[in-house]
């Protein structure tokens, strides 16, 4: 494979290096899809000299980049260092031999061609921009001025930039938006998501392109922007791998997207999964739908090994554009709903003509950012369990490339990495050699980190996300927190109602408020038994690769399409019609509207259901020994989720977690729960002396008033005997004080002898 920097002309979807139309039909793109724009000549300052772009890296992509650019009469100057954190895992190019023999190409350094950084003079500033082939990327200097810059494939060196109109940030909905550069605090860090893409480029996008190489770095190039875009919602997006289909399509493209969607997912499952594990894949073709405008994805599916992932037209020239429609689908994976009307949605764009990135397919130009609405989906989804795959932090010998200091990734032969000097603000950190400081053990941004020292072990490191998770604690030892853990499949939660799966616990009536809001329930069963054994868009059970629609068995009735009513209404009409409400579904995902597997869809033996009509309506009635749970729109006994016999490993002290271990109560010690100890379990850490710690002060008060109960009662003892020897002396004024102050008898019938009141010779 030739070097990424003899590649300097950027190809636009359709058209061959050789288009001699190339250049006018680019430009007119532009003008539609970013705006209005301008030419611009980047800089490289290099050893005190002034270099074009391809001259400072035709020996291959340098650590570090300094570039002057003048914006609207403004000279800039970008201090950019390479991103590695964009590529962790392999980062290796697949693709395929004549003859089907599948090649994994890894990274070299030189390859590398992503960069980060800020603009001197701009506080706060920031800039992410590729190099592979010109610059292409965004640079933000403020709330209201923001760029756009990518190659003109007509003049080399020459590039395109525009101006994003932002006016002051202000959402209806949340108090305060953050800043789009996320600060790397203790919060911060310790709610960092990380989504490992697989990105994989089908046989007609791929031939759009001079060569591997550029299909290569231009997905990288997507792959960065959307890294991007989700910053500043905590949730950074690593590229494993690109697989190009080089040799043929793996999958029939084409015609429905919801048909090469799901034949995509079923391919991913089958074959890229085993190969290549990761929590999200995304499917850039270069065949038109029939059905949507430009992709589909299903919905709240990040961390499913069945659903996870989405497909996108390759249909922009524009990195930027293509970026935006990605990260519009891994939105929609990631639990986040179209920004409709109603929902008073914003995103800071003062630009009438351009939506934020959850938009609706409305064919104004692309969203650049991600409004209120959408950080408030992701929220609710994670708060739901959604997201339970998405926290581990990759280890420092998976990370490729040579470690660079700087990008908030803790590499080989590095302690830390607060990222910049010019945003490092940690105490504990040398942001130039990425070494701790002098008496400090570990980083601010780890998470069981406190003043530069360990926490003790107890500290909740990660609060649990809804019913189904379980919190994970330091173990005094390490500096990171464990990775996350919730309850077993099939545990029961809400009441008894429902049964966790995969960290969730879904029931109708939540579904059903979840997309139409409160007081939102589910038809009866009968009326859902109906509109499911329909087969068609208004009610089924699930969808063939080939689009058609499956129907509904009389027992899996419950597991397909969700239908709800409103508060107001009723499944059954008075005419004795059934139809639930339309939900307000996207016309770009599937999965929206279906029942989510884990919900409870059939009683057990031990329990007899009957259905509550009412002004509500309902399903069964199920109760805690609901034994059949939907999965793959089946209503299936839950033995289908394996082993349900470890509750009774843990001696009635704990629950079982995903790993089939108990996690204990406090108080009770791991594996078994059956001695004493502090809780929790030997994949979450250790949970009782955090706790411990903070109700010292209780239990020396409590010593204290038993240390004083036990003074006061050995003095009233000592003035009891001395009362009593005074008696015994006949010096005492009565002795009754020490008959009150004896152990009595038993009670008996009639008077007692004198000597059991005084004792002798004494008369009373």
């Amino acid at each position: 494979m030739g070097s990424v920097g003899c590649i300097c002309h950027e190809v636009e979807r359709g058209y061959r290096e050789d288009g001699s139309d190339s250049s006018q039909q680019q430009q007119q793109q532009h003008s539609e899809e970013l705006g209005h724009s301008w030419s611009v000549t980047p800089r490289v300052l290099w050893d005190n000299r002034t270099l074009s772009l391809a001259e400072a890296t035709q020996g291959g992509f340098p650590a570090r980049l300094i570039v002057l650019l003048e914006l609207e009469g403004v000279q800039l100057l970008l201090e950019l260092e390479q991103n590695w954190e964009l590529v962790q895992g392999t980062g290796a190019l697949l693709y395929y031999l004549p003859d089907g023999t599948r090649v994994i190409q890894e990274p070299r350094e030189q390859e590398h061609c992503c960069y980060q950084g800020t603009v001197q003079g701009f506080p706060g500033s920031w800039a992410n921009l590729c190099a592979c082939a010109g610059l292409s990327g965004r640079l933000w200097l403020s709330d209201t001025r923001s760029y756009t810059l990518e190659p003109d494939s007509s003049s080399p060196g020459q590039h395109v930039a525009s101006q994003l109109r932002l006016e002051p940030q202000s959402c209806r909905q949340a108090e305060a938006t953050e800043p789009p550069w996320p600060q790397r605090g203790k919060r911060a860090a310790a709610e960092q998501r990380f989504v490992e893409l697989v990105m994989v480029v089908d046989h007609a996008a791929f031939q759009n392109y001079p060569n591997l190489q550029r299909v290569h770095t231009r997905t990288l190039e997507i792959a960065n922007q959307v890294d991007a875009f989700f910053r500043p919602l905590g949730v950074r997006v690593a590229l494993l791998a690109v697989e190009v289909w080089s040799e043929g399509d793996k999958i029939a493209v084409g015609g429905s997207a919801r048909a090469v969607l799901e034949r995509f997912l079923r391919w991913r499952q089958e074959e890229l999964l085993p190969q290549l594990p990761h929590d999200n894949a995304q499917l850039l073709t270069g065949a038109h739908f029939d059905d949507v405008s430009v992709g589909m994805s299903t919905q709240a599916s990040v961390c499913s090994p069945t659903r996870s992932g989405g497909v996108s037209m390759d249909h922009s020239v524009s990195v930027l554009v293509m970026a935006s429609t990605v990260a519009h689908q891994l939105g929609h994976n990631l639990g986040m709903r179209h920004d409709s009307a109603g929902r008073f949605c914003d995103c800071g764009d003062l630009r009438h003509d351009r939506g934020c990135i959850m938009a609706p397919p409305t064919g104004l130009t692309p969203g650049l950012s991600f409004s209120n609405c959408s950080r408030q989906d992701l929220e609710r989804s994670l708060q739901q369990g959604q997201g339970w795959c998405l926290s581990n932090v990759p280890e420092p010998q998976v990370l490729t490339g040579s470690p660079t200091c700087g990008n908030h990734f803790v590499e080989l032969d590095e302690e830390c990495d607060c990222g910049l000097s010019v945003e490092c603000t940690d105490p504990c950190c040398n942001s130039s050699s990425c070494q701790l400081m002098p008496g400090a053990v570990c980083a601010t941004e780890d998470a069981c980190c406190e003043d530069c020292q360990l926490r003790r072990a107890g500290h909740v490191c990660r609060e649990p996300l809804g019913e189904c998770d379980l919190p994970e604690f330091c173990d005094g030892v390490s500096r990171r927190c464990p990775p996350d853990t919730f309850l077993q499949d099939g545990q029961p939660c809400a009441s008894g109602r429902a049964r966790c799966y995969s960290g969730a616990c879904a029931t109708y009536e939540g579904q059903c408020q979840q997309l139409l809001g409160p007081g939102a329930s589910p038809v009866s069963s009968s009326c859902m038994a109906a509109l499911n054994a329909r087969g068609d868009e208004r009610g089924h059970c699930g969808q063939l690769p080939n689009g058609s629609y499956v129907t509904c068995t009389q027992q899996d009735t419950s597991c397909g399409m969700l239908q709800c009513q409103r508060s107001s209404s009723r499944g059954n009409s008075p005419g004795g019609s059934c139809q639930g409400t339309t939900l307000p579904g996207d016309e770009d995902v599937t999965d929206a509207a279906m029942v989510l597997p884990g919900t409870t869809c059939g009683p057990g033996k031990e329990s007899c259901g009957g259905e509550r009509e009412g002004s509500r309506g309902s399903l069964l009635l199920l109760t805690l020994h609901a034994l059949q749970i939907c999965l793959q729109h089946r209503c299936q006994d839950i033995s289908m989720l394996g082993d349900q016999q470890c509750q009774s490993k843990c001696h009635g002290h704990g629950v079982c977690n995903n790993h089939g271990h108990c996690h204990c109560e406090r108080g009770w010690a791991p594996p078994s729960c059956d001695s004493p100890g502090m809780g929790g379990s030997q994949d979450s850490g250790p949970a009782g002396l955090e706790r411990e710690r903070s109700a010292l002060p209780t239990a020396l008060l409590l010593s204290a008033l038993l240390g004083l109960a036990l003074a006061l009662g050995l003095c009233r003892a000592r003035r009891a005997g001395l009362h009593k020897r005074l008696c015994q002396l006949g010096k005492g004024t009565s002795c009754q004080y020490s008959a009150e102050t004896r152990v009595r008898p038993p009670p008996r019938t009639g008077r007692p002898p004198p000597h059991a009141l005084c004792p002798q010779p004494l008369r009373c």
